[in-house]
């Protein structure tokens, strides 16, 4: 009989999935703060940054990305974790703001008519400004489980070997 997937990603998959959500995070920052606070003055008024619009590109094409990610993590991370009944309130909460962030980012880009346009922005930058807060908290709450687990069993971290070199 073969032995479960574990729940914790691998480090690879891990520092991956940190690349892609940091760019989507990262460019979406850059984005308002060029939108915001780096305008540009024209002949007419205030116009955008000529950057504006290639941070708002590369958050398009991060957040494609994001979205496959997420599938990288649905069918075992995901799955394992609700089978156990490990971490499933950080996990519902993450699921709720990656899914609310892909709507109101499809609504933004496919649905903003002028009576939503003041609010729906707001609805996406707070919850995506939010995020890498939800991430953390996802993780120390795992990490959280995992140790008390770890000890109940009677696993207890291995002290680091004295190093004979730094002491004489």
């Amino acid at each position: 009989m073969s032995k479960p997937p574990p729940i914790r990603l691998g480090a690879r998959h891990r520092r991956w999935l940190a690349g892609v959500f940091g760019l989507l995070w990262a460019s979406g920052v850059l984005w308002l703060g060029f939108h915001y606070f780096l305008r540009t003055e024209g002949d007419f008024g205030p116009r955008p940054h000529v950057l504006e619009i290639w941070w708002l590109r590369l958050h398009g094409l991060a957040a494609f990305a994001a979205l496959v990610a997420i599938g990288t993590v649905l069918p075992v991370h995901v799955r394992r974790a609700w089978e156990l009944k490990k971490n499933r309130g950080s996990g519902l909460t993450m699921k709720g703001a990656l899914a609310w962030l892909a709507l109101t980012g499809y609504a933004l880009y496919y649905f903003a008519d002028p009576e939503v346009r003041p609010w729906l922005p707001w609805l996406h930058w707070v919850a995506g400004l939010g995020l890498p807060v939800f991430f953390m908290l996802h993780i120390a709450r795992g990490q959280a489980v995992r140790a008390t687990a770890r000890r109940k069993l009677g696993i207890f971290p291995r002290e680091p070997a004295h190093d004979h070199r730094r002491h004489g």
